[in-house]
């Protein structure tokens, strides 16, 4: 189930999303297809809502097409996330249809990126935040990362200091088990994966 809407507001974008679909890599979905159609996140809110005893992922974003084709864009990614939320679909064979070219990693992490993992005991969570240059494509690499490692986003804001050209995001994380991980190998595992390429590069 997914329940889709979208507006036009200048050069951008306004989408909200909900899906019934709250496994970890449901946001590496969404990303992957606002990527494949040469789409920016400039903002976001990532959320998770309960109603009548069934979880909800509920999501809104800030986008801009790159070509500034706004409409062809926003009708595309209506068309592509009702399949992508389907209960035939196999996002594998998405991905293999729509053949996706790697992002230019190295951009992204070329000025002192930053990775702060916390623990919030209260919640019973791990902050994520990521301070890197931003650019198209960042989401949906370090989305994949989290994916692979049965990561869950429970919420994160995503944000872009429309003066420097940051990403700040912060992502609100627990471990497939549930659990907060910034103290465990987990999390300089992340790390390490995250910012792999770049290392290759200076080897």
């Amino acid at each position: 189930m997914i329940q889709f809407q979208y507006k036009r507001e200048k050069n951008n974008i306004l989408i909200s999303l909900k899906t019934d679909s709250t496994q970890y890599g449901t946001f590496h979905r969404i990303a992957t297809i606002i990527y494949a159609l040469k789409l920016d996140i400039l903002s976001g809110e990532l959320g998770t809502i309960e109603e009548n005893g069934v979880q909800f992922t509920v999501d809104s974003f800030i986008l801009q097409a790159e070509d500034n084709n706004t409409t062809q864009a926003a009708f595309q990614l209506g068309v592509m996330m009702d399949s992508l939320f389907s209960q035939n679909a196999k996002f594998e064979e998405i991905l293999e249809k729509l053949q996706i070219p790697e992002p230019a990693i190295g951009t992204f992490f070329k000025e002192s990126p930053e990775f702060i993992f916390t623990d919030l005991t209260e919640k019973n969570q791990t902050c994520l935040y990521l301070e890197s240059s931003a650019g198209r494509g960042l989401l949906y690499y370090v989305s994949r990362i989290l994916m692979e490692n049965k990561i869950n986003i429970i919420s994160a804001t995503i944000e872009t200091d429309q003066q420097s050209g940051r990403a700040k995001d912060s992502f609100y994380l627990t471990s497939a088990g549930g659990a907060m991980f910034a103290s465990t190998p987990l999390s300089e595992k992340i790390r390490n994966e995250i910012l792999a390429p770049l290392q290759t590069k200076t080897v």
